[in-house]
Formats: structure tokens, C-alpha cells, sequence
């Protein structure tokens, strides 16, 4: 088993279409995923709780991002998904919506 260490940022990269192989500890901690808003363009992340600041900025914790690069057309040419400890943004609005824990997902 490969040893986790949370506190630093991490990075896992693809140039073929197959599926990213993520440590479990990293995925199972996610609770919330995040929109940023008003932003030239949208983007949204994933993590496992944020809180207001005392100077008024956002910290998010465990934060998840695809980081996938993609042609004109919008098609990935190379899949990225990087892990980041914490990142702290100011005077963003964003909206929460909360991830459904696994065993209340429906299947359709």
C-alpha cells in the first residue's frame, strides 16, 4: 500500500484515455464540490470543507481539481487531476452543493 501524505499537493497525469488511478484516501474525504462564480469563466473543484477567514478570504481544505488539458474542439489531450492541501481565494462568490456519499447514490 502507498504511503498518503496529505499535506502536500500531489498530481496525477494521463496522455491516454484511460482512467486515473487515485488513492482512495484522497477520494473518500471529499464531501463538497465547489462552483466558483463570476470568475471570467466558471470552474468548479471539489474538497472536504472550507470556512471563512478572519481577513474575509475562503480556505477550502482538500481540495480535488481537474486540471485536464484540452484541444480547440474541447476534447482532453491530456488528463490531469491535481490534489492541493488548502487553497485560501478573497472576495469570491462561489456556490456549495454537498456530494452524495456513495452508499445513497441511486443506480439507474
Amino acid at each position: 500500500m502507498e504511503r498518503v501524505n496529505l499535506s502536500k499537493p500531489r498530481q496525477w497525469v494521463s496522455e491516454t484515455p484511460k482512467e486515473l488511478e487515485i488513492p482512495e484516501v484522497y477520494i473518500n474525504r471529499l464531501k463538497l464540490e465547489i462552483t466558483v462564480l463570476g470568475q471570467k469563466k466558471e470552474f468548479t473543484f471539489q474538497c472536504s470543507g472550507y470556512k471563512r477567514l478572519r481577513n474575509g478570504a475562503w480556505r477550502f481544505v482538500h481540495v480535488i481539481i481537474d486540471t485536464s488539458k484540452l484541444n480547440p474542439k474541447g476534447d482532453v489531450e491530456l488528463r490531469r487531476i491535481t490534489y492541493l492541501p488548502k487553497i485560501e481565494m478573497g472576495e469570491v462568490a462561489f456556490m456549495v452543493i454537498p456530494i452524495p456519499a456513495p452508499e445513497n447514490l441511486i443506480e439507474a
